[in-house]
């Protein structure tokens, strides 16, 4: 990461530091009354939640089913005693809270005191909640709440694990409810208040709303437990630290839910990366889009909880969130309150350049569209992998992918010597030809113990990647993510890979590699579910009604060879279950022998239905000045300058002279019309496709060019 920008953010980071400060010089001021997290019995501030709007949504039938879910945690049982005055939940309540924790030294340490909590706040203004037994609860949590700070402490704090979000709120939510029932809340206040300003939120500032750690850490952990403190906050304090969040802080939360809305494929899974134990949409995306959509009275948002009720009901498991979470449900869901489809979101976006640096791309939000992720970034901690540079395809099924899945034990053979490793992974490898088991990978890594922002941006093994140049005009896009630094020196010294994006069908792919040793090979890695079609310089992976067909233009006379999953040389590592859809196999594109240090290979993935023919596609390289072009049906790519940062990256589209002049005879006649809905029929979002210049393909063209060729031939035609 640049040293321009970590010193912002450790200016950022001093000065939130000495807002901290200057805030534990007085006590936080608290709604005496309860209930007061999430929701108070009035109205306060710019937007609140009320227990009378509660009660209403307990007795709409719209949210019957979730009302019949208010079981498993002692929170959703409070909640259930609270709106519908039922006796029997609130005993079942009081028994909840005084069991002991069953502490294991993880994050849901955190949200079981976090739970407790919100219980003891919600049920504390019934009369069936004894004295007695409200001192015992009140203990209980202040013990908790020591306990957590203890964990913290003592685990060796690191800033981008999940067990410090779930520590920090759930001291957080103990303080909290506990003002005015026990001497130390004020310190469990102030000490929360501190770890997330302090530490928590300028990492969730560097993310910039992405996760590095995948969709079953990320949101189940990281994200949730961030906006559930900045909720109860609000509610407790009336001081908004979301709109903090929003103004100062590059609205890194709101990020968070369109990361999520970005992330999900069309086949409704979350794309693939790090250690990801859960992909669907089920259990987690509802809670932590649907506290957001509130916060920012997202439009967007709104609609999305409803799209996510809609499409989640089709899945095997119908659930929007997991068991002891349905008070998030009656919280957060609206069915009132007017929305906005996510799919007038822009069909591309960039996450945290210069933190997990990933970028996705596709054709528009159905079904059968596009799909396109790219990643380059740092490490942050062990549940990311060893992958910058990946790139994954998707078009009706996944076509080229992330090997494996998250599987088995965190220790497992499988996992360490192979799914978190660059050979899992669409990337690039330099290989000793002489060791058949050297992997070639990215350097392996392991730091936990970056308690603050400073210290993490002051570690040079953390750096492993970032996107260095980035753009977007519309009909093509560009990301170019430099990973030199993800390589031990002695193995490669360069490695930027830039793609783009061209008509929503062509993705050039060009990776600019300098080994450190010319004995070694560079490989760049495919991997795919179905057995590709291999051919002299290109092969196709074709699944499901779509297909990517690659071509590699340089180096020439490149080997393109095909090896098993999960095979390393002579070794094997297979998952527990594997199965086609975690890989069954990778293309290695290569060179024959060693012996240079310097490559660029260039690939172009045509990604079009199964049964479209592929565009033909060509190179032009000046060996001496570098400049490079790419010839693809829709026009010309060039690339010219340091590959680091280029003094020119351009698309030119092609054109015809005459206009209309389709089949290249110089003449107009109707075997350009034929040609042009030829054209249309294959790839209508051409350039070349717009004849009459009003900025998209219709029947409209073919009746320009119709006239067009009427007018040029003598005696019509």
């Amino acid at each position: 990461m640049d040293k321009k920008y970590a010193s912002c953010l450790i200016t950022l980071l001093l000065s939130l530091s000495l807002l901290t400060v200057t805030s534990r010089a007085r006590a936080v001021e608290v709604f005496a009354g309860h209930p007061r997290l999430f929701f108070r019995d009035s109205a306060w501030g710019e937007r609140s939640i009320t227990t009378e709007q509660l009660r209403q949504r307990a007795h709409d039938s719209r949210y019957a089913s979730y009302v019949n879910r208010l079981s498993y945690s002692p929170c959703n049982v409070a909640l259930k005693a609270l709106l519908l005055d039922d006796s029997a939940a609130a005993a079942e309540c009081v028994s909840m809270l005084k069991t002991d924790f069953e502490f294991d030294g993880t994050t849901t340490d955190g949200e079981l005191v976090m739970w407790a909590a919100m219980a003891f706040d919600w049920l504390y203004p019934r009369g069936d909640f004894s004295d007695t037994d409200k001192a015992n609860v009140v203990s209980r949590l202040a013990t908790g709440a020591d306990w957590l700070i203890g964990q913290y402490e003592g685990q060796g704090a690191h800033i981008f694990h999940t067990r410090m979000y779930g520590f920090a709120v759930g001291v957080g939510m103990a303080g909290l409810a506990l003002k005015g029932h026990h001497a130390s809340a004020d310190r469990y206040i102030q000490w929360a208040d501190s770890i997330f300003t302090k530490h928590l939120f300028p990492a969730r500032s560097l993310q910039a709303g992405s996760v590095h750690n995948g969709f079953g850490y990320g949101r189940r952990y990281t994200m949730w437990h961030s906006g559930h403190f900045m909720s109860a906050w609000y509610s407790a304090t009336g001081d908004d630290k979301w709109k903090t969040v929003r103004e100062e802080q590059d609205d890194w939360a709101w990020r968070e839910a369109e990361f999520i809305i970005y992330s999900r494929q069309p086949d409704s899974l979350l794309v693939r990366f790090a250690d990801c134990f859960r992909r669907t949409s089920e259990r987690y995306s509802f809670r932590v889009i649907g506290e957001r959509a509130f916060a920012y009275a997202e439009p967007v948002g709104r609609e999305y909880l409803n799209y996510l009720f809609a499409t989640q009901a089709v899945q095997p498991d119908n659930r929007v969130v997991e068991e002891g979470n349905a008070y998030n449900v009656l919280l957060w869901w609206d069915p009132d309150a007017p929305g906005v489809s996510h799919t007038t979101l822009p069909r591309r976006t960039l996450f945290s350049p210069r933190g997990t640096g990933m970028a996705f791309w596709r054709s528009g939000w159905g079904e059968n569209d596009t799909f396109i992720f790219f990643k380059c970034g740092n490490y942050f901690e062990d549940h990311g992998h060893f992958d910058q540079g990946h790139l994954e395809v998707f078009r009706h099924k996944p076509l080229l992918i992330e090997s494996g899945a998250y599987e088995g034990d965190f220790e497992s053979s499988f996992r360490l010597n192979y799914y978190r490793k660059t050979i899992a992974h669409n990337s690039i490898l330099a290989v000793n030809p002489v060791f058949s088991q050297d992997e070639g990978g990215q350097r392996i890594y392991s730091n936990q113990s970056l308690a603050t922002l400073e210290s993490y941006l002051a570690d040079p093994g953390s750096e492993t990647g970032e996107i260095v140049d980035y753009r977007d005009s519309g009909y093509w896009s560009y990301v170019a993510g430099d990973f030199s630094k993800a390589y031990y020196p002695s193995v490669i010294e360069t490695a930027v890979r830039e793609v783009a994006w061209i008509a929503e069908r062509y993705l050039v792919v060009v990776d600019n590699i300098k080994l450190a040793n010319s004995a070694l090979l560079p490989k760049v890695l495919w991997h795919y579910t179905v057995r590709p079609l291999l051919e002299p310089g290109r092969f196709t992976v074709s699944d499901g009604g779509g297909r990517a067909v690659v071509t590699v233009l340089s180096p020439a006379g490149a080997t393109l060879d095909t090896v098993r999953a999960y095979q390393i040389g002579t070794a094997y590592y297979p998952p527990p279950d594997p199965r086609p859809e975690l890989g069954v196999g990778r293309v290695e594109v290569s060179v024959a022998q060693s012996g240079a240090t310097d490559y660029t290979f260039v690939e172009v993935i045509d990604v079009a239905d199964e049964g479209v023919k592929a565009g033909e596609v060509s190179l032009e390289q000046d060996q001496a000045t570098g400049p490079l072009k790419v010839l693809l049906p829709p026009g010309t790519l060039s690339l010219q300058g340091d590959p680091k940062k280029r003094s020119l990256v351009s698309f030119t589209a092609r054109t015809l002279e005459p206009p209309g002049d389709y089949d290249g005879s110089g003449n107009l006649d109707l075997e350009d019309l034929i040609r042009l809905l030829r054209l249309a029929l294959e790839d209508s979002a051409q350039p070349l496709a717009d004849f009459n210049g009003d900025g998209r393909y219709s029947i409209t063209d073919a009746v320009a060019l119709l006239i067009r060729i009427r007018s040029t031939a003598p005696g019509g035609i």
